[in-house]
């Protein structure tokens, strides 16, 4: 497979005889002359290694790369139990499978798109896939699909375009090409039972900074539970902890704010100025019988501040 790195999440419980990698593949800037199904850009791959066998990917025009791993765990849907992967991607969408079968826990419908391109010989596919809840609707993305709060001097010059609209001059696309879910794990609590997601809606060409959203959805359902939205590059991944508190981090070109929000309300109990911007992930970890959680403050590129510290908190006893 090639392409700028591959991560591989084994789950070593159920020695299952597949196991989930992702790629994720940058952008070609330059026209590509076929219909863009067949291509292999932006997948989700399932193998099964004694064959080595690539089971179905989708291809992507837009930087819509899945950049974080895919998370396995075990979740209830009705009265079954499902072994699944979820995986959260830059274009917005949070996508659910059963880890045995690599088949969609629930609907994933190949939906109609913009196709209109002025790039000559470039065919875009005329479908992509879009989840579905149990109910029957479109899954809540992790971000705004259609970009908003485009401030006017740029409505004058540029215009917003439908998701997955090819790529064009003066357009601005959302979630865009720093959007979505990032390179940031998601996570998972057995307690809650939900999934959190940390992302960044921050359109393509939109003249504005860039937010940061939490998410956290229903795997069981596909119904999204709570979102909270803050100021700065939702770029961090997100960690639960067993006493139901959710961390994440955000970065701008002033700071970056490490943050606590209660697992099942979403509501926000603490947040620390950490002077620099929060990019990765954080880690949490007991000693002496206490609990602590630790986060690293640094990144600086783009326009944002920059640090070289690791920050390490106490966290109050259960």
């Amino acid at each position: 497979m090639g392409g700028r790195r591959a991560q591989r999440r084994r789950d070593l419980g159920d020695l299952l005889d597949r196991s989930p990698a992702r790629t994720a593949l940058r952008g070609r800037r330059q026209s590509l002359r076929r219909q863009h199904q067949a291509d292999r850009h932006e997948p989700l791959h399932r193998f099964a290694p004694r064959a080595d066998a690539r089971h179905g990917h989708h291809h992507d025009i837009w930087d819509y790369d899945s950049a974080n791993q895919p998370i396995l765990f075990d979740m209830t849907v009705g009265s079954r139990r499902v072994k699944a992967l979820a995986q959260a991607s830059k274009n917005g969408f949070l996508y659910i499978l059963n880890r045995e079968t690599g088949q969609p826990v629930h609907p994933i419908r190949e939906t109609p798109v913009p196709t209109e391109t002025a790039r000559d010989g470039e065919q875009p596919w005329p479908t992509q896939p879009i989840p579905y809840s149990v109910a029957g609707r479109p899954m809540a993305p992790v971000t705004p699909t259609f970009p908003t709060d485009i401030p006017a001097e740029r409505l004058a010059t540029a215009k917003p375009v439908p998701m997955f609209t090819p790529p064009g001059p003066n357009q601005i696309h959302a979630p865009g090409t720093e959007g979505g879910a990032n390179y940031g794990p998601i996570s998972y609590s057995p307690r809650t039972g939900y999934l959190y997601v940390n992302a960044i809606d921050h359109p393509t060409n939109s003249g504005r900074p860039p937010k940061g959203v939490l998410s956290a959805y229903d795997p069981g359902n596909g119904e999204m539970v709570w979102q909270k939205s803050y100021d700065g590059y939702g770029q961090a991944g997100s960690l639960v902890t067993a006493g139901d508190v959710v961390f994440a981090g955000s970065g701008s070109n002033t700071a970056g704010y490490f943050m606590a929000f209660h697992a099942k309300t979403g509501e926000l109990l603490w947040k620390f100025n950490t002077g620099a911007g929060v990019f990765g992930s954080p880690s949490v970890y007991a000693a002496n019988g206490e609990e602590f959680v630790a986060v690293s403050s640094g990144g600086g590129d783009r326009g944002r501040r920059g640090g070289d510290v690791i920050l390490t908190f106490g966290l109050p006893p259960r």
